[in-house]
Parts: structure tokens; C-alpha cells; sequence
């Protein structure tokens, strides 16, 4: 008899416990769900979309532009959903001035990349737009006008053809280049093709490359670029659902998985080891091999890249003279060398405005980019320094989860330049 009883004990201790854990389980699971509901009734009233839009279209001469006349979706899903237009050249801008008003006027170039394409902000946010406002202000005199040329994924070389085809005829008195760190790895076709895998002999943009006397020559974009694409030599990144394709994603999903891969690192990943089988792959090519120094040179950049986590961060991390390094930063002097030349051919002054991150890999970009600018004369407007002269933050001129500028980066761009003008008031004379 006791026996039985205490084998009723544990029946009913058992069934005690599952339904305490059922229970827990149950409050977990709903739990979850309302965050997961709250989250993504936040998100979708926050942000008006979720996918972005870019299309493009390959223009003769020139590249891959935005289409003309296009509406442009851009999102981050956390700190900016933008919609704009293109305007008649396929730039993120407005309209450009009429040659004869830029003429009559200060006109201001500026050519970059994704910067100043800034699909984060309006464009009446951007800050070209708010130099022509802050000078209409304080310089009326001048009477500036400004267009912007920017592309993204793209370096000085490849906006040469953005200066040839749409802004010469303007006659600008002043043009800008923004740098960013990548731009002096980006200008080298090697670099650029181990990022977006196009062949470096056969690139949707101008291009640059060793001719045989050992000078540079530039090579127009090749039509065909598609058909010469480097072959994938890693796994494809497995891009994970919420749901199947007839049911929308989940915005508080994509929100979660983005900030796990901001924290860890984690979603950069697979495309870093891509990236280093593409170099490993291109090293092999009778054009690059004797700067690597055989396979072991091969091997100890592979490392070196690999510790850093990128390209620019592991090709500075400390000063060198490796043939790697070498050509590398001579393609950008290749680049100032054709803007100089043809600054001075049209009567325009030229500078360069430095992005508060090109000292995000520390000191040796920047001073690399001063020297040669200093050897070239030609002036550099540093938006970091403007920024730590005004005791604020570098950080506070970026968005918080993207390294773009924000609407605090823009004013304080279109501030340094501003100050820059106000001091070299001639240029517009």
C-alpha cells in the first residue's frame, strides 16, 4: 500500500513539473512573440520600406551609372529610409545648372563615391546642397553654384570620366574630390576586382593599368564585363528567411540577424574569405605575381588581410615599402596626376576634401594622401580636424550602424569647404 502511494506521489510530483515546465514554456513562447509583434510593428511603422532599389545601366565612356530619371530606395533598416530621384545624367542630385549659368557663376564640382552619391540622406540634405546655401548666405558675392558626381564603388580613376563627360562643360572654378580610405586601395584595379569580383582587364568603369614603358594608361569600360566575371571560389553566403517567398520577411528579423553581424562580425565574414580566394586566385596573373614575391608573399598578405578583417585595414595596418604597397598608392598618384592635368588644362582650381574617416585605419592613409597632394600642390581640406576643432566627435558625423555620413557629416562637409572658400575667395574671381 505504501508502495502504491508513493508511486502516486511521484505520478502526481511528475505531472506537477511538466505542467510547471509546460506552462513556462507557453509564457516563454508568448513572450516572445509579443516582442517579436511589438518589434515589427515598430519597425514597420518606422520605415515606410524594407527592400532597397538601386538599378543601373552601363553608359559608353563612362560605366555603370543609376538610370536616368529613377526613383532610388535606400535603407538600413534602422537609421534611414530615403527615396530619391536621378536626375537627366543619372546622378543622385538635382538638375545641373545650364553651361551658360555655371559659367556666370562659381560653379563647384564635387566627385566621389558613395558619399557623395549619399543614398543615407534627401538630396537637399547633402552637403553640396547646403554649401551652395551656406554661401549664398555668407558669400552672395560669389555667387556659387554646385552639382555633385557620385557613384559608389568607385574611385578617382573611374570618376575621371564623370569630370570628361558632364562636368567640364560646365567650366567649374573649383572641383572637389572627397577621399575615403578605400580610395587608395580602390583605385587599383586589383583591389577592386578582389571586392566586387570583376575582372581587372575587363571593368564596367575606366580603369588604369601598367603600359610598357612602365607609365600608367587608362582603359575604357569594357561593354562586356559580364561575360569576363571572376568565377565564385567559396560557398555562396546562405541568406536566411523568416518566412517563404509568398510571405513578406520579417523586418524585426532582418533587424535582428543585421545587428548580430554588426556585433560579431559575423556576416562579413563569408565575404572576406571570398575576397582572399579571389586575391590568392589573381596573384597567379603574370601582370601581379612579381609584386607578391612568390607564394609566400602570397601567403603572408593572405594573413596579414585575414587578422585585419579588410583589405585597407590589413594593407595599412603598419607603414611598408613592399612592391604591394608601393603600386598600390601609385595608381592614386596616377589619379591626381589626370585631375591636375586637367584642372589646369581648363582654367579650375582643385582640392580635396578628406573624409573624417580616413583616419579610421589609422594615421598612414591620410598622411599618405597629404604627401602626395603636397607634391602635387594641391590643397587638402580635412573634415576631421574641422570636426575636433569644433569639440565635437568623428563618431557623431556617421549614421550609428553605417560609417556614412550623416546629416551632422554633411553640414560639417559643406562647413570645412565653406571655410575653405571664405579663405581662398580669389578662386572665384
Amino acid at each position: 500500500m505504501r508502495e502504491y502511494c508513493d508511486q502516486t506521489m511521484r505520478r502526481k510530483l511528475n505531472f506537477r513539473v511538466l505542467r510547471v515546465a509546460g506552462w513556462n514554456a507557453l509564457l516563454l513562447i508568448a513572450g516572445l512573440a509579443l516582442i517579436g509583434l511589438a518589434g515589427e510593428t515598430r519597425l514597420r511603422l518606422k520605415g515606410p520600406f524594407m527592400t532597397n532599389h538601386q538599378p543601373g545601366v552601363f553608359v559608353p565612356d563612362v560605366g555603370l551609372l543609376r538610370p536616368p530619371r529613377t526613383e532610388i530606395r535606400w535603407t538600413n533598416q534602422v537609421d534611414f529610409w530615403t527615396v530619391s530621384r536621378t536626375n537627366s545624367l543619372g546622378f543622385l542630385d538635382r538638375e545641373p545648372p545650364s553651361p551658360a549659368r555655371a559659367a556666370e557663376s562659381c560653379h563647384i564640382a564635387v566627385i566621389g563615391d558613395s558619399f557623395v552619391e549619399a543614398n543615407e540622406v534627401q538630396i537637399s540634405e547633402k552637403f553640396h546642397v547646403r554649401l551652395e546655401e551656406m554661401a549664398a548666405r555668407e558669400l552672395p558675392a560669389l555667387d556659387v553654384t554646385t552639382s555633385a558626381l557620385g557613384r559608389g564603388s568607385t574611385g578617382q580613376i573611374n570618376q575621371l570620366a564623370y569630370y570628361d563627360e558632364y562636368a567640364r562643360h560646365l567650366r567649374p572654378r573649383l572641383v572637389v574630390l572627397v577621399f575615403v580610405p578605400n580610395d587608395l586601395v580602390g583605385n587599383f584595379p586589383l583591389w577592386r576586382s578582389v571586392t566586387d569580383g570583376f575582372d581587372p582587364e575587363h571593368r564596367p568603369y575606366v580603369s588604369a593599368e601598367r603600359a610598357a614603358d612602365g607609365g600608367f594608361r587608362l582603359r575604357p569600360p569594357d561593354p562586356d564585363y559580364l561575360r569576363f566575371r571572376l568565377p565564385r571560389l567559396t560557398p555562396p553566403v546562405t541568406e536566411w528567411r523568416w518566412a517563404t517567398g509568398r510571405i513578406s520577411p520579417s523586418w524585426f528579423w532582418s533587424w535582428l540577424t543585421q545587428e548580430f553581424s554588426r556585433l560579431t562580425g559575423a556576416g562579413a565574414y563569408p565575404h572576406y574569405t571570398e575576397h582572399f580566394a579571389r586575391l590568392e586566385l589573381l596573384s597567379r596573373r603574370p601582370a601581379h605575381a612579381p609584386l607578391f614575391n612568390g607564394r609566400q608573399g602570397v601567403s603572408k598578405t593572405l594573413t596579414r588581410l585575414l587578422a585585419e578583417g579588410s583589405i585597407t585595414k590589413g594593407l595599412f595596418a603598419e607603414e611598408n615599402d613592399g612592391p604591394l604597397y608601393t603600386e598600390t598608392l601609385a595608381f592614386t598618384a596616377f589619379a591626381l596626376d589626370e585631375f591636375k592635368k586637367r584642372a589646369e588644362r581648363d582654367g579650375a582650381a582643385l582640392v580635396i576634401l578628406a573624409s573624417h574617416r580616413m583616419v579610421d585605419d589609422g594615421d598612414v592613409p591620410l598622411a599618405e594622401l597629404r604627401e602626395m597632394a603636397s607634391e602635387r600642390r594641391i590643397p587638402v581640406v580635412d573634415q576631421g580636424d574641422f570636426i575636433n576643432r569644433r569639440g565635437a566627435e568623428l563618431h557623431d558625423a556617421s549614421w550609428a550602424h553605417d560609417n556614412h555620413w550623416n546629416l551632422a557629416g554633411h553640414r560639417w562637409a559643406a562647413e570645412a569647404l565653406l571655410e575653405y572658400l571664405k579663405q581662398n575667395q580669389e578662386l572665384c574671381e
